[in-house]
């Protein structure tokens, strides 16, 4: 009995110091990926402030990315212009279709 008691207990600590080796494992995979989260952070504030430092003067090696970054901008206030027609647009329908439909009492009148 002492022995099945013995075996017992040691594989109970075998169980835990392996649940105490995957929490660590756990613990420092989530510190890595945090850290990475953070330097991908500070990678895009990085390279958005030398494009607005730059964009004027961009090195010879990175003109082909401040000039994707250009179009992109002027992409984006295109669409931004669109919809802002669109959105108009829509108001005036909106406000259109509330209007009471002309009656045809006046053209009896003529």
């Amino acid at each position: 009995m002492a022995d099945i008691v013995e075996t017992i207990t040691d594989t109970i600590n075998v169980v835990v110091d392996k649940a105490r080796e995957v929490g660590e494992i756990a613990k420092l995979q989530a510190l890595i990926k945090a850290e990475e989260a953070k330097k991908q952070e500070y990678y895009y504030k990085l390279g958005k402030k030398y494009y607005e430092m730059y964009k004027d003067a961009p090195a010879s090696d990175l003109m082909e990315y401040m000039s994707k970054l250009v179009t992109a901008d002027q992409k984006i206030a295109d669409y931004k212009e669109d919809l802002k027609a669109a959105c108009a647009k829509e108001e005036d329908t909106a406000e259109a279709d509330e209007e009471p439909a002309p009656s045809d009492d006046n053209s009896a009148e003529d």
